[in-house]
């Protein structure tokens, strides 16, 4: 059911947290469904299959950075419209994100056993064929999942703006839930090793959409597929685009940097290039605390825009920023306080040398939360009022 709130006049930290809750259970489904295929790819397969998770993260965001420009560009303008009252404009943005979605999710999986050998070499090192293979198999069928995966977010993030985070935390635990069963079928019964927690996540991720749609099509809310047909053609594009694009270059430069780190340490050996795997696995996981702060807020700010409601606005800004703060304190003293524990948690029995490594390497790493979530707030605040040039420029120091 849609949560009951009153986004215009409801106390701020409540409403915050009533969509934070919810959000952070939705938006770490993905990261959850990562953290069981590396604990579980930890223990059954090596430090390799972790690794190759990790690996495939920046591969993710790179493709996820797209959809989620419409994403989040769509979502504000659905929390405007609705603001306004103008429900017809909110389901005009959802048929239009819908379709592309689908059709960009299918180029992805149609392209998917042309890329993902040449890119996990590319990654990896030629030479480092275990490592090779386990990213391919771990790329091949997330490419091939992608347009469920798409289609999940962009439906879970509109069914949030239409005041149902709710509904998309069900989703997501739909898909957390069946991603852990078919992980233990897959990887431990079956031994098909990262290729088959691939496929567990895929699977997950389906039947979450599913579920999704399911919801939508009851007309709960102002979002519904009466009349729905697929179309590309959306009169107010540039609206959404310009809201989304700064999600979209911060997640681009972001992405863009680890796969250049990355790249850069295959010449130091594929135990280098395992613990910044393993590195890049962590960070994942503690980001999405920050992520889901900045999609908490956004509904919220962009309601009261289209309300005009300027000093709602500045509320949430206020409260937002003191709470990512505060989550970015605790992470950083994670990293300081207890690396090696996390190092030994995702990487079954690691070698002396590898745990110093990728410790070492996560405690300097973590620091990097102290500045990150004023950041993703800020630029949060920025795409809600409009002010696109400042969240682009905000997003971009966030790489």
């Amino acid at each position: 059911m849609a949560v009951s709130a009153d986004l215009g006049k409801d106390p701020i930290p409540s409403l915050f947290f009533r969509y934070y809750v919810p959000t952070l259970t939705s938006i770490m489904s993905v990261t959850v469904q990562m953290v069981v295929n590396g604990l579980l790819l930890g223990q059954y397969v090596g430090k390799e299959g972790v690794a190759a998770v990790g690996i495939y993260g920046p591969v993710l965001t790179v493709f996820i950075s797209f959809v989620l420009a419409l994403t989040i560009g769509g979502g504000i303008l659905i929390a405007r419209s609705i603001g306004a009252g103008d429900g017809a404009q909110a389901r005009t943005v959802l048929r239009f994100g819908t379709t592309l979605a689908l059709v960009a999710g299918s180029v992805i999986a149609v392209s998917a056993p042309f890329l993902v050998t040449p890119l996990a070499q590319f990654l990896v090192g030629a030479d480092h064929t275990s490592l090779v293979q386990n990213t391919r198999d771990v790329m091949l069928w997330g490419f091939v999942g992608m347009p469920a995966l798409f289609v999940r977010i962009v439906w879970g993030h509109f069914v949030v703006n239409d005041s149902g985070p709710r509904v998309a935390r069900n989703g997501s635990l739909i898909a957390v839930a069946l991603n852990v069963v078919l992980d233990f079928v897959f990887i431990v019964w079956l031994g098909w090793g990262t290729a088959g927690a691939s496929i567990a996540t895929a699977l997950g991720n389906t039947f979450a959409a599913g579920y999704l749609f399911w919801y939508i099509r009851q007309g709960r809310g102002h979002l519904h597929f009466g009349n729905f047909r697929f179309t590309l053609y959306f009169p107010a594009w540039k609206s959404l685009f310009q809201a989304g694009v700064p999600s979209l270059l911060s997640e681009l430069s972001f992405s863009a940097g680890l796969l250049i780190i990355n790249r850069s340490l295959v010449s130091y050996g594929a135990l280098a290039v395992a613990a910044f795997g393993l590195i890049n696995h962590l960070s994942f996981i503690f980001l999405r605390l920050l992520t889901a702060a900045m999609l908490a807020a956004l509904p919220i700010m962009s309601f009261n825009v289209g309300a005009k409601q300027p000093e709602r606005v500045l509320a949430v800004l206020r409260f937002a920023m003191l709470f990512s703060v505060a989550i970015g304190v605790v992470v950083c003293g994670i990293g300081w306080l207890v690396p090696g524990t996390l190092v030994r948690v995702f990487s079954a029995e690691p070698s002396a040398v590898f745990e110093s490594l990728a410790a070492n390497g996560l405690s300097l790493y973590f620091l990097l939360f102290l500045a990150a979530g004023p950041n993703y707030i800020l630029g949060a605040y920025f795409q809600s009022t409009g002010k696109t040039t400042m969240s682009i420029a905000v997003n971009l120091l966030k790489a």
